[in-house]
């Protein structure tokens, strides 16, 4: 099975969510030291990256690295929280990505506030995918939702609201108490297997999405190359992160 490559090309975020597994205290790399990790993503073959972070919107240059990478023939795919999707960005950029993955949990102001997303964040989503279906514009639009102590009774409403919408995908993880602030806030977030499936079968029994796609602890091992903001290439075997080399300079041929 083909990894696939999460290039988290900045570790700073403008959200502040209580659960998430992100590095931390990384520092960005220059534009062309980021623009000669993407000449090395091609030269190895890579045909598609997942940008991601952090947030991935807060670094400087990056529209114009989705641009090159797209001039290099590479698939596209941003996962953003959306606070900087503005429809300016939206116009400027969408012709350059392959999908946008939108970040929501519940529709609920309360709890995306006690889940560190901010009391807004609903309306910033539902702003963005009302655009997008005003504007019609050819991209698959894809969702990541993280089930956990907080949100669990909440994913009702929260297929009603994604059933108004066109979108291509829904990605359901369990809350996983991974590295950094997630495994801090464990004893707050974290939810048995069990009634993690029972919101996924919900799901898929009641979401109008065709793609559900569900990610557990295991997944991360054997689905995922990540480069982090530094350039690392990094592995999580056994629920331990491993430096395996840095795109800087390495080919990730290997990896994949």
């Amino acid at each position: 099975m083909e990894k696939e490559i999460c290039w988290n090309i900045t570790a700073r975020c403008n959200q502040n969510c209580k659960y998430c597994h992100r590095f931390l205290n990384i520092m960005d790399l220059t534009y062309d030291e980021n623009l000669n990790i993407l000449n090395n993503l091609e030269n190895s073959g890579i045909t598609s990256i997942t940008w991601t972070g952090g947030e991935a919107l807060l670094l400087n240059g990056i529209d114009d690295l989705l641009k090159i990478s797209y001039e290099k023939g590479i698939k596209n795919k941003i996962i953003t929280n959306g606070k900087l999707l503005t429809r300016e960005r939206i116009d400027k950029i969408y012709k350059y990505l392959d999908s946008i993955t939108l970040s929501i949990d519940s529709i609920n102001d309360d709890i995306n506030d006690s889940l560190g997303r901010g009391r807004n964040h609903f309306e910033e989503i539902k702003e963005i995918l009302d655009y997008i279906k005003e504007k019609k514009y050819d991209i698959k639009i894809r969702i990541n939702s993280v089930v956990c102590k907080n949100n669990i009774d909440d994913f009702k409403e929260l297929t009603n609201f994604l059933n108004t919408y066109d979108i291509y995908s829904w990605r359901i993880f369990k809350f996983m108490p991974l590295r950094e602030k997630a495994v801090i806030n464990k004893d707050s977030f974290d939810i048995s297997l069990d009634n993690y499936n029972e919101v996924v079968n919900y799901v898929k029994s009641n979401s109008k999405i065709e793609n559900i796609d569900t990610r557990i602890e295991e997944d991360m091992e054997k689905k995922y190359v990540l480069i982090l903001a530094n350039g690392d290439i990094v592995i999580t075997n056994k629920g331990k992160d491993e430096k395996v080399g840095n795109a800087l300079n390495d080919s990730l041929d290997k990896y994949l």
